[in-house]
């Protein structure tokens, strides 16, 4: 399903064509249209579905697609990346750097059969995709900040790490619309990186003038949602601090009554898989503490 963010940016998602799967399985490819150029946000997982997506966008805004932006080289965001073989390709040069490395090692052929056999054992169809992916190394590192297409209508692309160090945000100011790879989803909690470090992207974002976001995995949501993520952010990092000399066991801070509470587990998608979500924030709970 396609969801129009505004007139000029369109996302979907691209994990399977036939199989059911849960919020967090989902993972963004956005399109968005310049005057004379597409440019598209992570491509997903299966091949058909990255490849339908830029034609359909490609006939309806009657524009060739020119780059294909990664928000960082985790391989549910750029296994479908031969769907974009002939355009240009960015991601930061700390990700064409991991890329290159794990090329060799576990996102090598021989480790890729491997672990689709173990993991995807039951999802044919991503565990096709996982062995027969044709990766390739990125043209264009960034190190720190890329401005893409004519000045009015340029698209940043910012190198921010958290998530994984590689990480990167994309940032359409015409249009009001941040893409923020997975240092944001919308389906569960997700503490990225070091506490410090997070919340500098979030106050980053948060004095962006965006309307819409898009997630690295979930539904679009407004600026809003940042600014109840790093509310949360805030108050468990105070509170985690507030519980450091008292030198409780794990187990008790992430049950103690001091924590905030996470409103996330009031929307749907946590209900949903509540029991995954709620051991993923304990052990996101847990390695914040121990970083404090």
């Amino acid at each position: 399903m396609y969801v129009d963010v505004t007139e000029n940016v369109v996302t979907t998602t691209g994990t399977s064509t036939t199989e059911q799967v849960t919020p967090w399985e989902t993972t963004r490819m956005t399109c968005i249209a310049l005057p004379d150029q597409l440019v598209f946000v992570d491509c997903g997982v299966i091949p058909q579905i990255a490849s339908r997506f830029r034609s359909d966008m490609e006939e309806r805004f009657g524009r060739n697609t020119s780059h294909l932006l990664l928000t960082h080289t985790h391989w549910d965001h750029i296994f479908a990346m031969e769907a974009f073989e002939d355009v240009t390709v960015i991601t930061s040069g700390v990700g064409i750097q991991y890329l290159q490395r794990n090329l060799q090692g576990m996102l090598s052929r021989e480790k890729r059969v491997q672990i689709a056999k173990t993991r995807f054992a039951d999802r044919k169809e991503i565990a096709e995709c996982y062995k027969n992916a044709n990766l390739f190394l990125p043209h264009i590192g960034v190190k720190e900040e890329l401005a893409i297409g004519p000045e009015e209508r340029e698209i940043i692309f910012r190198v921010i790490g958290g998530h994984s160090k590689d990480s990167a945000s994309i940032y359409f100011p015409a249009g009001k619309v941040l893409c923020t790879g997975d240092n944001l989803l919308t389906c569960y909690a997700q503490l990225p990186g070091n506490p410090t470090e997070t919340l500098e992207i979030f106050d980053y974002w948060e004095t962006l003038d965006i309307n819409n976001v898009i997630p690295g995995h979930g539904d679009v949501a407004g600026k809003e949602f940042i600014t109840k993520v790093r509310t949360y952010f805030k108050e468990l990092i105070a509170a985690l601090e507030n519980l450091k000399p008292q030198e409780l066991s794990e187990k008790e801070v992430v049950n103690h009554p001091s924590l905030p509470f996470y409103f996330g587990k009031e929307l749907p998608s946590w209900i949903e898989g509540s029991e995954y979500h709620t051991q993923w924030l304990e052990l996101n709970i847990k390695s914040w503490y121990k970083y404090i």
